[in-house]
C-alpha cells in the first residue's frame, strides 16, 4: 500500500469552499466507504489523482481511501481493471461494489463521484421501488463503461444512473473512463462524441439515457 504520507494534502480539484461543503455532507455519511485506487504516481494524472483521494479521505470520519501501485494490485484489488489508470474502485463492508472511475473526476464528474459515495453510504437518491426491484430482476451480467468528457453536462446523470443499478444488482458493473486521457480506447471503440455507454465491450449506446432507458437496454 502507497503510504499516504508522502501523497500531497492539497488538489487544484478542492478549493477551501468546496472543502467544507464537503465536510458538511460526508459528515452526515449513514455508512461507511472506502475508496481503493491503483495509480502509478510517476505520471501525472495519477499523482493528481492520489492528491484528490488524500484530501477527501480526510474530510468525513466514515470515508477512507486506500492507494495501492500498480504492482500490487492483482492481489490488493483483484476486481478492478487496471488497463486504463489511475483507476478508483468504491468498497464497502470490505466488498468491491461494481462501481469504479477510470481518470480524475474533475469538471462536471465531480459530482457524479461524490454521488457515488453517498449513494453507496446509504442512498441519498432514492430509486422508486418498483424501478428497483426492475433491477433486481436483470439476470444478463454486464459491464457497463460510460465513456465522458468532463465539460459535458450530460455526461454525470448517465454515470450516476448506471452506478446506481450497479449498486442494486450485483451481475452489473458501472465504470466512469474519461475518454479523453485513453487514446486506444478511443480508437477501439470509435469514440466521436459522449456520453457513450459500452456493454460487454460490444454493444454501444449513444447520447444521454435515463436510469428507466438503461435498465431497458441491458434486459437484452
Amino acid at each position: 500500500m502507497i503510504d499516504l504520507s508522502g501523497i500531497p494534502k492539497t488538489s487544484s480539484l478542492i478549493d477551501e469552499a468546496l472543502k467544507e461543503q464537503l465536510t458538511g455532507i460526508f459528515s452526515k455519511m449513514p455508512e461507511p466507504v472506502v475508496l481503493k485506487a491503483v495509480v502509478d504516481t510517476k505520471q501525472e494524472k495519477d499523482s493528481e489523482m492520489a492528491s484528490f483521494l488524500h484530501v477527501i479521505s480526510k474530510l468525513g470520519e466514515k470515508l477512507s481511501v486506500e492507494l495501492y501501485t500498480p504492482a500490487e494490485a492483482a492481489v490488493q484489488v483483484p476486481d478492478l481493471d487496471t488497463a486504463y489508470l489511475p483507476v478508483t474502485g468504491f468498497y464497502k463492508n470490505g466488498q468491491y461494489q461494481r462501481v469504479a472511475f477510470h481518470g480524475v473526476p474533475g469538471g462536471k464528474e465531480i459530482n457524479s463521484f461524490i454521488l457515488a459515495v453517498l449513494n453507496l453510504s446509504g442512498g441519498c437518491q432514492e430509486v422508486p421501488e418498483k424501478l428497483k426491484k426492475r433491477i433486481g430482476k436483470l439476470k444478463k451480467a454486464a459491464n457497463i463503461k460510460i465513456c465522458v468528457s468532463l465539460s459535458c453536462h450530460h455526461c454525470p446523470s448517465v454515470v450516476t444512473a448506471c452506478q446506481q443499478i450497479a449498486m442494486l444488482n450485483p451481475g452489473i458493473e458501472a465504470e466512469m473512463i474519461d475518454a479523453a486521457l485513453y487514446p486506444d480506447l478511443v480508437e477501439k471503440f470509435n469514440i466521436s462524441r459522449v456520453p457513450m455507454i459500452i456493454t460487454n465491450d460490444q454493444d454501444i449506446y449513444m447520447g444521454s439515457k435515463t436510469i428507466e432507458e438503461i435498465v431497458n437496454l441491458l434486459k437484452f
